[in-house]
């Protein structure tokens, strides 16, 4: 509840900051500032509908959709244009004390202001109408990976990996029937979704009878699924297994729960539960009789201690939960923490949470193909600025 109240208020001043900057720029004209006012009045009030009605069942599923989405994406409108309305109030405060731009330059007029407001307004919305294109078109990222060991059965394997789906009231059953197509595209061996398939409820799954999508899936050697930290995000109490209950046995997937599992009597695959779940088990334990001479495939939603699975044997390591910062400059920022934490300045330790070793893309760990998704849907707001939705297809070679 903290973290909603925190998000509300900022919503508020940032708006309102906004708000102040865009009327103190625009002309004095009635026709321009009532519908103005009116934009924000709205946005509010629909911001407050969908946020205190969500969890009660009060409004229909069309209309939760529609107000999350109008909420999320007013929330990255206002983070961009506070930034660049600061950044301009920012150097409006340094030339009044230093000076630094010639006379013909005055920060403070009204035609300043107004050149610059309508300059970000232009450029944030062309950023957003971009980040939404490139969400609604994931991109197919194709690798070719040889495993050095000896498959008895299987030579060559096409492995389709998706992560962070969260299906759910903002990516819902006509976006899944998008993200269904383009895996079946790919004419998978086998299909695996590496945590956070359902958002935050199950009640949005169920309203729209999600599963037929989800059943669509169908690959030779099956469709599997580990769990991620959406997985146990609960409105009640019990809704966590409820919601990993439906994905086995209403969405037609295996659930791998700190699993092991043979397939074919040709190669491993390991789930692991997310690092939510209390009873999560290490992985010598969940691997504990399995036969290293065969290709491992582990699936693990957290990419928090890659080492764990490079010395547990594993030969390719999936993972998700980063979105790659979902969009800028959070992706830039974690770039630049995954380049501190790889230093080897900050011990494991000691490093935050949201420090990755790869927080996006693909190393060779040892033995061990790693590869750390940016996911093909989104946690909230429905844009990729900077960043990219992905699916993932690795060409695996068992040669030895």
């Amino acid at each position: 509840m903290r973290v909603f109240l925190n998000a509300i208020i900022i919503q508020i001043l940032l708006s309102a900051y906004i708000y102040w900057r865009g009327w103190q720029a625009l002309p004095d004209k009635k026709y321009i500032k009532i519908p103005y006012a009116a934009i924000y009045i709205i946005e509010l009030i629909v911001y407050f509908l969908g946020f205190f009605s969500s969890g009660g069942g009060v409004l229909p599923f069309d209309a939760l959709h529609d107000f999350a989405w109008v909420g999320t994406t007013w929330m990255i409108f206002i983070i961009y244009m506070s930034g660049l309305l600061l950044i301009y109030d920012l150097f409006k405060y340094i030339d009044r004390k230093k000076k630094i731009f010639p006379v013909s330059i005055d920060l403070r007029s009204k035609k300043s202001r107004l050149i610059y407001f309508v300059s970000c307004l232009v450029i944030v919305i062309s950023s957003m109408l971009y980040g939404n294109y490139r969400f609604y078109h994931p991109i197919v990222t194709e690798m070719d990976l040889t495993v050095e060991k000896h498959s008895p059965k299987v030579k060559n394997l096409r492995i389709v990996v998706a992560t962070d789906v969260h299906a759910g009231y903002l990516i819902d059953k006509e976006i899944i029937s998008m993200y269904v197509d383009k895996i079946m595209e790919q004419k998978p061996d086998i299909i695996l979704l590496v945590g956070d398939v359902i958002d935050y409820d199950l009640k949005s799954l169920q309203e729209q009878h999600m599963e037929t999508e989800f059943l669509r899936l169908k690959a030779p050697y099956g469709v599997y699924a580990s769990t991620g930290n959406h997985e146990y995000i609960a409105t009640y109490e019990g809704e966590d297994e409820a919601k990993i209950s439906w994905l086995s046995e209403k969405a037609g997937m295996t659930v791998l729960r700190d699993t092991t599992l043979l397939i074919d009597s040709a190669f491993y695959l390991v789930g692991r539960e997310d690092d939510m779940c209390e009873s999560r088990k290490s992985l010598p334990e969940i691997m504990k009789g399995v036969d290293k001479q065969l290709p491992i495939i582990v699936m693990n939603h957290e990419p928090h201690h890659l080492h764990e699975e490079m010395e547990a044997g594993a030969d390719i390591a999936l993972y998700g939960h980063t979105h790659n910062g979902q969009f800028f400059p959070v992706n830039t920022i974690m770039k630049v923490s995954s380049m501190i934490y790889n230093t080897g300045l900050i011990s494991e330790q000691m490093k935050l949470r949201s420090m990755y070793e790869i927080p996006f893309g693909y190393k060779k760990k040892g033995d061990t193909h790693v590869y750390v998704s940016s996911g093909l849907g989104l946690a909230g707001p429905q844009y990729r600025i900077g960043t990219i939705s992905e699916i993932v297809v690795l060409n695996v070679n068992f040669n030895k």
